[in-house]
Formats: structure tokens, sequence, C-alpha cells
């Protein structure tokens, strides 16, 4: 496999996750058609975002994630606060992919959960310590079969297919799909690996950054529109389990083995970007970056948390602000980059400002539905725009 489409696997191995599996709940509460506007709006915003990313990697000379990028262009302070966005929101992501890939197993097998975490955890955690290496040789096996597992589940729901059940047209939820859009499509931290992966074909990072979304944009759409269309409005959390209640074994297990190839390729993306956050921008040694990494999302081992808990919190409080300060990223990068970019984003002053608010605003509109604290939630993020921004 060449390297454009190894670098375009990463990105789309750490954008397919578990959010999908949630897009057709969200969505029929507002209508498919409503739905799929907020799927192209938001879509289009976090492609320019990643964008974004793409040119401040190009713009650095030296491979960095999000916090050494942020020390480089904003400051210490801003390192330590990307850092810590970072760092949590990726603990919350592996930690909740250890809980939900082992209630997976235990689908399939009758054993303790205790043995059936290990089972994911270990040979995942494994590969991640081949550091890049182990990421595109993890995204090589892993992502092509969530792809054809996920086209498995849509062109097996289109046999059920009913158009009046795409009917549904509700304004006034016209925000609501939006949060889980956003943790659905996240996957920033796959950016300054794919430049890894494309060191020596950096013009090429564009293209790739472009592939990679567009394979999860597609398929976002295809099973949206195929659960929606062969449910009649009774959608669980979890679209793959109602399709498996009502049209038999073959949705469960597809649906099931799909959940957990997309949360294998996550985690090792993630993870590894984990391992490059402690090596790369704060200097720890590798084994020892590893175990950092890899230690804190054990908890899940003890089943402290369940997955759709840490799954919330991790998007809404920590996604959204990573958004907005790699916007701020891009803005200074413009002026302060290392290096001529092999490609770069003409854009209007105003336009990534516009962005970072309409994000902030709707990361608000969400907080006020979630379960947590929605005043914190929203004066936490006002606060991380008001110091940048002002």
């Amino acid at each position: 496999m060449n390297k454009v489409l190894k670098a375009s696997f990463i990105f789309t191995g750490t954008i397919i996750g578990a959010g999908v599996l949630g897009l057709p709940y969200v969505i029929e509460k507002s209508g498919f058609l409503i739905g799929l506007v907020d799927i192209v709006l938001i879509g289009a915003l976090v492609l320019l975002v990643s964008l974004m990313l793409g040119e401040v990697t190009l713009r650095t000379k030296n491979p960095h994630q999000l916090p050494g990028l942020a020390e480089k262009y904003i400051g210490k302070e801003a390192k330590h606060l990307i850092a810590f966005l970072s760092i949590l929101s990726i603990y919350g992501a592996l930690t909740a992919y250890i809980q939900g890939s082992g209630d997976i197993i235990l689908y399939f097998f009758d054993i303790p959960s205790l043995i059936a975490k290990l089972l994911f955890f270990i040979p995942l955690a494994t590969i991640t310590c081949f550091g890049i290496k182990g990421v595109e040789k993890g995204e090589d096996i892993f992502t092509p079969l969530i792809i054809i597992f996920i086209f498995i589940i849509s062109l097996g729901s289109l046999f059920h297919f009913d158009k009046a059940n795409l009917t549904k047209v509700e304004l006034s939820n016209f925000f609501t799909p939006m949060g889980i859009i956003i943790f659905a499509f996240s996957g920033l931290f796959a950016i300054p690996q794919m430049k890894e992966i494309l060191w020596f074909e950096r013009k090429n990072l564009k293209k790739s950054i472009l592939i990679g979304f567009s394979i999860p944009f597609f398929l976002y759409v295809l099973f949206t529109f195929s659960c929606l269309g062969a449910l009649d409005g009774e959608i669980s959390e979890v679209a793959t389990i109602s399709l498996g209640k009502h049209y038999g074994i073959f949705f469960s297990i597809f649906g099931n083995l799909f959940a957990l190839f997309a949360m294998a390729t996550c985690f090792i993306s993630l993870g590894n970007a984990l391992i490059e956050i402690y090596n790369q921008d704060y200097g720890i040694n590798k084994k020892i970056s590893f175990i950092f990494a890899m230690s804190p999302p054990l908890i899940a081992l003890a089943g402290l948390s369940t997955f759709t808990e840490v799954l919330s919190l991790t998007g809404t409080l920590f996604i959204i602000p990573l958004y907005i300060l790699t916007i701020y990223i891009f803005c200074k990068v413009k002026r302060f980059g290392e290096r001529k970019p092999e490609y770069e984003l003409r854009l209007p002053y105003w336009l990534p400002h516009l962005i970072a608010l309409f994000l902030l605003f709707v990361s608000i509109l969400v907080s006020f539905n979630h379960k947590y604290d929605s005043f914190f939630i929203a004066d936490f993020l006002f606060s991380i725009c008001r110091s940048i921004f002002i």
C-alpha cells in the first residue's frame, strides 16, 4: 500500500469509532433531511479545521503533536492547556474503548469481564509499542475491515428500507445531533502522525486528509440513511442493537464486529498519539511514555466507568476546545511558521474566528442537554475562547 493511502487510512480509522453507531439515534430526533444538513455543515467545518492543522504541521520543521505546536506558536501556558485537554480526552477515549470492547467480546464469549477487556487491551497496547510503524500496520488491517462491515450493515438495512421513515422534519431539533456529529468526525490527533508517514511526500498531506475524511463522511451518510429507512422511529442509542432486535442475528454479529474493529483502530491511533505527546512534546523516554500512555486506561478493567459515560464527558469537555485552540494556532502560524508549507489555505481573516464562535455556540447548546453541570461546561469553554481572542 502506498504512503498516501496509509496516511489516509490512519485518518479514516481515527475518525470512525463508536460515534457513528449513535448517529441514527440523534438524527432521528430531527429527521434525516435536517440531519443530513447537520452532517454536511459539521463535516465541512471539521474538515476545514483538519486542513488548518495539516498546514500547521507543514509549516513546522520537527514532528510535534498538538501540545508541542501550541508551545511553539502560542506559548508554554497554551502548551500545558492543550496537553491537559489532549491527554484527558485520549485517556477518556481509550478507557471507553476498553470498556465498550470488553462488552462486545462478552457478547460472543461467556468469559469473565476482566478477561474480555484484557483480550482487547493487550494485543492493541502491544501494537502501539512499535510507534508509527505499529499504527501503519494496525490501520492496514483494521480500517479496511470497518469499511467492509459498515457497508455490509448499511446494504443489509436497505433490504428493509421504507422511504416513509425519512419524511420526518423537526426544525426545532436542528442543533440536537451536532454534538455527537462533532465527536463522530473527530480525528485531529491523526494528522501529525500522517505527516510522519508522508515525511518524504509531504506534498500529499492535503490529498491524504481529503481522502481520509471523505471515506467516513460517505459511510456516515449511507449508514444513517439506511438505518433510519429500516427502523420506524424505534432506534436505540447504538443503532446496530435495534437492527439486531428487528431483523435478526446477522445485524447483531456484523454490528458488534464493526464496533469492535472501529474501536481498535481508534485505540491504536490515539494510543500512539498520546505516547508521542509525552515523547516528542515533553521529551520523556519512549518506554516511559508508553507506560504513561497505557497504564491509566487500565482503570477500565476495574469497571469503574461505563462506556457511554466516559465517551459523553470526553466529547463535551475536551474535543470542541481542542478545535478552537487549533484554529488559534493556525492563525498564529500564518505569521510565525518555520518553513513554507506544501499547501496553504487562503481564507478570509474573519472565517476562522467565525468557525470558532460557531463551535463554541454549539458546545453551549449541547451542554444544556447534558447530564453534567451545564453552566460549568459553558463557562469552561467560554473562558478558553476569551483568553484566546481577547
